[in-house]
């Protein structure tokens, strides 16, 4: 790959996709029990747990700076990319699981759609189209 920036579309979706998981995890991490209780289906608020909200919280952390430096790195780009993706695509499985056994396990359609799995679609398109930007290099 050359050193050369990100084509402006990739840019701004990296960037996007690093600040609402930074924004997700300090949000996730300083006002845990209002998070959850913000965005749990009601009927599941009695299954709040604190240490696991502060787990996911840390891991959208990670997920967004992993981004940042996708962001600032276009030679680090792919990897980076890949391994939100991982974390994306193993939380989205996770939901599907609790549509089959709990229903909708958030208070909206519309959170699933935009907190879960709209990041699938955007990190699998930004992996795909680093990994063709690779093999033209």
């Amino acid at each position: 790959m050359t050193h050369d920036p990100h084509p402006p579309l990739r840019y701004f979706l990296l960037m996007f996709m690093a600040a609402t998981s930074l924004a997700n995890g300090v949000l996730m991490v300083a006002f845990t029990e209002q998070w959850y209780l913000c965005i749990a289906n009601p009927a599941r608020a009695a299954l709040y747990s604190e240490h696991f909200v502060t787990d996911v919280g840390t891991a959208y952390l990670t997920i967004g700076a992993a981004l940042l430096w996708a962001a600032l790195s276009l030679a680090r780009a792919l990897p980076l990319v890949v391994v939100a993706l991982l974390f994306s695509a193993l939380h989205a499985v996770h939901h599907v699981w609790e549509y089959g056994s709990f229903g909708v396990p958030t208070r909206s359609v519309l959170i699933e759609l935009f907190g879960i799995w709209g990041p699938v679609a955007i990190l699998g398109w930004l992996g795909l189209d680093l990994r063709r930007a690779e093999q033209a290099a």
